[in-house]
């Protein structure tokens, strides 16, 4: 067996935080060494790349300021302008993009914003140290979470909701 995975990329436990891919590494007869692998592209692209802080302020007059924080996998801050992709959900899973609000998302001061679908689905690039402020508007009660896409998982915020 020795050579068996020679030339094949690895990770350590720190670039994955820990995290264990399992590969099932016995060969039936006739399988190659390389095809019980699951291949490397297909695991970073469902891994997250970055982590996220949200801070959702007090209810004034159907307006809530919200900020995001975009950090790495470690939980640094980002020192750099980062794209995303952010999504209106109703629910904390992520299942159904939720109605979006009398008014919505809008951008505050850091950051830029692209509505994709109106009230739903956004493009935004934070500001150099990946810091974004927004405001939520919303005359009724609906219940909204917000969820960056992150590889293939959803980072997501805790209920906005006004009354």
């Amino acid at each position: 067996m020795a050579g068996l995975f020679e030339g094949l990329p690895t990770l350590t436990a720190d670039q994955w935080g820990g995290a264990v891919v399992p590969v099932d590494t016995h060969l039936a007869e006739g399988q190659s060494p390389q095809s019980g692998l699951i291949p490397l592209a297909s695991i970073l692209a469902s891994a997250p790349t970055l982590a996220a802080d949200y801070t959702i302020g007090a209810e004034s007059t159907n307006v809530r300021a919200l900020e995001i924080q975009l950090k790495d996998i470690d939980g640094n801050d980002l020192t750099e302008v980062t794209p995303i992709t952010l999504g209106v959900f109703s629910s904390a899973t992520g299942t159904g993009f939720a109605t979006g609000g009398s008014t919505g998302i809008a951008i505050g001061t850091d950051g830029a914003l692209l509505a994709v679908v109106a009230k739903k689905l956004f493009l935004i690039t934070s500001e150099a140290d990946g810091h974004i402020d927004l405001t939520w508007t919303d005359t009724g009660t609906e219940a909204v979470y917000l969820g960056i896409v992150s590889g293939n998982t959803l980072i997501m915020s805790a209920v906005i909701a006004n009354t």
